[in-house]
């Protein structure tokens, strides 16, 4: 039965990525409003703390790359993966696939409205990830919030409880804004919205999350129908 719980999920978390999929295509229904010009007002959004940044020492920008470009898969599959495969807490494990799901909604009704160039994008700073192919599965103008801060600080956030492992995402919650900024991917307002964001995912009432997780455990044969249940509110309305 446990095994069974655990394919189900694997199965199915990989759905949850559609929200990202659609947030692709619906962000294109209308015309969003670009609100970049708008960032010259906020300290720290200009081209000289840029270039403090990316300043850096060369093994300082490579090691913030390699978090930017990793750290950020490793936060989220590992965080969904220890509940899931280690612990085996199939709640703890839903309730995270759900809050990334639900961010993913609501970022993707954000983006479809408000956009924001990424720093690289409008020459205020360069884009160091060297990485060609990830411009096919994301978008320089999904800035506002910063999903790589939001997530990265959500993880960590449902790890706090745990004894040793949690300073993982700790670090990682700290690692990954930097990068982003260091990398020329976001701006400083992108990274505080993150972090407001990731609070508000996670203090997100978890009503619906209780209902997905009791109906994938349903689909898995855990719980089983209740054939009394129409019988049990006869006897209940005429007692």
């Amino acid at each position: 039965m446990e095994r069974d719980r655990i394919i189900i999920r694997l199965l199915i978390y990989p759905l949850a990525y559609l929200m990202w999929g659609g947030l692709m295509w619906y962000s294109q229904i209308v015309n969003p409003i670009d609100l970049t010009h708008y960032l010259s007002y906020i300290p720290f959004c200009n081209a000289e703390f840029y270039a403090v940044l990316q300043g850096l020492p060369s093994p300082i920008i490579e090691f913030f790359r390699i978090i930017y470009l990793y750290s950020f898969t490793f936060c989220i599959v590992g965080g969904i993966g220890y509940y899931l495969l280690i612990k085996k807490d199939f709640l703890k494990s839903d309730i995270i696939l759900i809050d990334l799901a639900l961010g993913w909604l609501f970022a993707g009704l954000i983006y479809t409205f408000f956009v924001v160039q990424a720093p690289f994008d409008v020459g205020v700073a360069k884009d160091l990830t060297n990485f060609e192919l990830m411009w096919i599965s994301t978008k320089p103008t999904y800035e506002i919030p910063s999903l790589h801060t939001a997530y990265s600080i959500l993880i960590a956030l449902h790890f706090k409880e745990e004894e040793r492992i949690k300073y993982i995402f700790y670090a990682l919650a700290i690692l990954i804004p930097i990068s982003t900024l260091i990398m020329g991917q976001h701006w400083v307002v992108d990274v505080v919205t993150g972090i407001l964001y990731a609070f508000f995912l996670y203090k997100f009432p978890k009503t619906i999350h209780i209902k997905i997780h009791k109906g994938i455990d349903f689909i898995c044969g855990y719980i089983k129908p209740c054939t009394n249940c129409i019988t049990d509110r006869k006897i209940k309305k005429n007692s």
